[in-house]
């Protein structure tokens, strides 16, 4: 990508707000580090954002962290800790990933970023339907590294759904946001955002994406374009809903097809045994929740939709369907927040009830036990302080959970993170108080 910019930052405060060019911090050194500081000094009231973009609702989004030097005395600017793809691709603050963590799980060539700041994916079954495919090139090859875990060579669906919501920032939570609007057309919306600025290899997602609407709105007639689209030009679809609430019909529905509670616009979906096989059992946990009652999004990709005629009442009725290649399966909370267990589900409620900022970390295709359960982001003093909820008992469980504690411990400093022993507490009635 070429060189970055620097772009305009707006300090806003109890005084105002105020906006300053690259220029300025130049030109009036002396002023631009006693902002800084001030901004530094007062961070519960006073804070200094990122311009690089249109200003939006998000109060908090783009907003930068002060740093100070103790051997020059200066101040200097960074973003926060996984807000990274909040910025402009051409902007310093930018990142595609939010922590090296991520960026590991994948080889270097599965996630770029062009020229123009698209990002480029690449899938184990690409978008564009082969009339001949080359033997072998749709399948997944793994590369191994040596002294390292393997590498993965393509991004997966679960990978892509994360990469998405955190592209989207729909895993971000701050008590300036209007749980009301948090609803599946701002999800779509969101997404259908996020997807301009995406290509599986060469082809737009956006073209090929359907996301969940209801009857009657442009997300319906986008998805009915989109289907049409794909069917002419032989391209696969990229399928986000979710799915119905759970009921005997559901489960029943579930044996041949994905039981969608908002799917206007989508063609009928064909549900193979051997997807329905790996759906079971890679999702189990999913599918339980969602049997409890709990909201589940699905994404699934499907080979290039079809269309036959049925003959009703004299007249030739189009029918769409497609065949499903793959599908994955999360559980959100009732702010769409991602939730990889009950357990999270209790602290997340808790975190909204109390008007916390926070971060639900997202781990793509890489082991759960890696990333923090959640991140606050309102604490003083900690531009991002982990959250974990210990919910097993078992010796292999005892013994990751030592292994984080020690990391934590010399990363943040003992008593400078927050833990949950959720499995000695299952309903909740001793889980510790957050941090101010």
């Amino acid at each position: 990508m070429a060189g970055k910019q620097i772009y305009p930052v707006r300090f806003t405060g109890r005084r105002g707000t105020t906006y300053c060019d690259a220029s300025f911090r130049t030109e009036h050194s002396e002023q631009w580090q006693r902002w800084l500081k001030y901004v530094r000094d007062n961070k519960t009231t006073t804070m200094v954002t990122c311009c690089c973009l249109p200003e939006e609702t998000d109060v908090v989004r783009r907003r930068l962290k002060v740093h100070l030097s103790q051997s020059t005395d200066q101040c200097w600017l960074s973003s926060y800790s996984f807000t990274g793809y909040e910025h402009a691709p051409d902007c310093r603050f930018y990142s595609v990933w939010p922590d090296d963590q991520q960026a590991a799980i994948y080889t270097a060539d599965v996630v770029k970023s062009s020229t123009d700041g698209t990002l480029v994916i690449r899938l184990p079954t690409g978008l564009q339907k082969k009339v001949a495919p080359e033997s072998g090139s749709e399948k997944e090859v793994l590369k191994t590294i040596p002294g390292k875990r393997r590498k993965q060579s393509s991004m997966q669906l679960t990978g892509l759904l994360h990469l998405l919501w955190e592209q989207s920032g729909i895993n971000v939570w701050h008590p300036a946001f209007d749980r009301k609007k948090r609803n599946s057309g701002w999800v779509s919306w969101r997404l259908n955002e996020t997807a301009t600025r995406i290509r599986i290899g060469r082809l737009p997602l956006k073209d090929s994406l359907l996301l969940m609407s209801m009857n009657n709105t442009r997300q319906a007639d986008d998805n009915r374009q989109r289907v049409r689209a794909a069917e002419k030009s032989l391209r696969r679809l990229i399928i986000i809903s979710q799915l119905a609430s759970w009921s005997d019909a559901a489960d029943e529905r579930i044996e041949h097809t994905l039981p969608l509670g908002l799917f206007s616009g989508f063609p009928a979906l064909e549900l193979p045994e051997d997807v329905l096989s790996r759906l079971k059992y890679s999702y189990a946990r999913e599918l339980a929740s969602w049997r409890r009652g709990a909201r589940v999004i699905v994404i699934c990709e499907t080979e290039p939709p079809e269309t036959t005629f049925t003959r009703i009442e004299g007249r030739n009725v189009p029918h769409s369907s497609c065949r499903v290649i793959d599908a994955a399966l999360m559980v959100v909370s009732h702010r769409y927040i991602p939730l990889d267990s009950g357990y999270e589900g209790l602290i997340e409620e808790r975190l909204w009830q109390d008007q916390r900022a926070f971060i639900k970390p997202l781990r793509y295709d890489g082991e759960a036990d890696v990333f923090p359960d959640f991140i606050l982001t309102d604490v003083c003093g900690n531009d991002a302080l982990p959250m974990e909820v210990f919910g097993l008992s078992t010796p292999e469980y005892l013994k990751r959970r030592q292994e984080k504690v020690t990391y934590y411990d010399a990363e943040y400093g003992p008593g400078h993170w927050w833990y949950w022993d959720a499995y000695a507490d299952p309903n909740g009635e001793s889980v510790p108080p957050f941090p101010d």
